[in-house]
């Protein structure tokens, strides 16, 4: 794991990474398969998100990634993987790091009181954790999963045309001052990794987010909403994810769907 002092943002780009520490002390284990969502009530998504923030240039990554892949398996789970871009100085270019993404990690770090660290894992937006702490993680779908939700999304279809996806989504429920948030993501994604932490290893990505939006106080009942393609990408593994998120941070709806061809 590797860990960053809070600061400024502005100060990132070199000073944080001169407090960056390994640590050994979480247990990499596999996700509790015995966990189950049978007392979910008809109508009602109780769906985890799970944000990790994780580098191609972090040697303590890889094993949070393949969590990371093993939970989004699971039903009522929704994975994202946002690849910062503190660590492309350090040998190894992320090609899919974005400041953006940062920048949502320390307002995570700021809103929770935690440090930046890589790899870190968010869950709906109310926890934090290191990525590969399976034990912790199973813990905290087991709460989210039990909570009732007030708001509810739901995505009719998405459709591609001219290098931007079309989406029909319908809101439900109290949205009053929500954020709705909008996920472009690779489903998978390989890369042979040349320098750096990992440099000789290949790895692989799960939802890894290509393009991120926000909307301000989305609208209720049916919605469409156009993002951007990037033109690296294989249409044929993209899908759009989209989550409602209150003022204080907190995920109450989350839909993921693929793109009709």
């Amino acid at each position: 794991m590797k860990k960053f002092r809070y600061v400024f943002f502005l100060s990132i780009p070199l000073f944080t990474l001169w407090f960056c520490t390994s640590s050994s002390s979480v247990k990499e284990k596999g996700p509790d398969n015995s966990m189950q969502t049978d007392s979910l009530k008809p109508g009602i998504k109780h769906v985890a998100v799970l944000e990790l923030f994780t580098s191609q240039g972090c040697s303590s990554c890889p094993s949070a990634d393949g969590l990371l892949d093993m939970y989004s398996n699971k039903e009522n789970v929704i994975a994202l993987s946002f690849h910062v871009d503190y660590w492309d100085r350090l040998g190894w270019k992320d090609p899919y790091s974005s400041k953006e993404y940062t920048e949502r990690q320390y307002k995570y770090a700021s809103a929770l009181n935690s440090s930046v660290y890589t790899p870190q894992l968010v869950i709906n937006g109310e926890n934090e954790m290191v990525g590969s702490d399976a034990k912790r993680i199973d813990n905290t779908l087991k709460k989210v999963w039990s909570q009732d939700s007030k708001s509810d999304i739901s995505i009719e279809d998405v459709s591609l045309n001219n290098g931007k996806a079309t989406v029909n989504y319908v809101l439900t429920g109290n949205s009053g001052n929500f954020l709705l948030n909008i996920a472009l993501v690779e489903k998978k994604t390989v890369t042979s990794i040349r320098s750096g932490e990992n440099g000789g290893a290949t790895l692989n990505g799960t939802n890894v987010v290509r393009t991120f939006k926000t909307i301000s106080k989305p609208g209720e009942g049916k919605n469409t909403y156009v993002i951007d393609v990037p033109k690296d990408v294989d249409v044929k593994n993209i899908s759009v994810v989209l989550y409602l998120q209150e003022s204080n941070n907190k995920i109450t709806a989350a839909d993921q769907a693929q793109i009709t061809m």
